[in-house]
């Protein structure tokens, strides 16, 4: 009975160990499953690091947001399009070189639905849950003469998480601010 039970605690103690090393593993790369949620063609930016002139070549970027400025962890939210596609990156500043000019590591990607003639992305501008958060994206529709947009979807950049995650549309309230330009 006695080597029984001592079999039965190498095993239960060499599972543990295998189990933490997984773990570990895991928390240290992104793994397969979670790469799948991206097309082949996109997965290799997550973990990318660019810079100004390393900037990816059939990219094109649009506008972007940054968030923590001037607060030491500073990431950014970039609305690029590559063919018909359009995403919005997840960054974190990495580091700045001798001139300032920023370099960036891609945490998450977020590929939009294709937009209505009618539709605009807002970033950072949002208000989620009444409250300013500039990790909001949202895809709006504009109101003729309203202040208040439509929101037809919305996403938070989650800083801590190193993700985006979808909030519901009407949890955000975005404003046209060009009303009162």
């Amino acid at each position: 009975m006695r080597e029984y039970l001592s079999l039965f605690m190498i095993f239960f103690i060499l599972s543990s160990l295998q189990c933490k090393k997984d773990q570990s593993q895991s928390e240290m790369t992104p793994g397969d499953s979670l790469l799948q949620k991206y097309p082949k063609e996109y997965q290799s930016l997550i973990g990318l690091e660019f810079g100004p002139d390393s900037f990816p070549s059939t990219f094109e970027e649009k506008t972007g947001s940054v968030m923590g400025f001037l607060e030491g962890d500073e990431y950014i939210i970039d609305h690029v399009s590559h063919k018909s596609d359009e995403l919005i990156w997840f960054c974190k500043l990495t580091h700045r070189d001798e001139e300032g000019r920023p370099f960036l590591k891609i945490l998450d990607i977020l590929i939009l639905p294709p937009l209505g003639q009618d539709e605009q992305i807002f970033l950072g501008t949002c208000r989620y849950r009444t409250v300013e958060d500039p990790e909001i994206i949202a895809i709006v529709k504009l109101i003729q003469n309203e202040v208040s947009a439509e929101v037809i979807r919305a996403w938070r950049a989650n800083r801590q998480m190193k993700l985006f995650e979808e909030v519901s549309a009407s949890d955000v309230m975005c404003v046209d601010e060009s009303l009162f330009l």
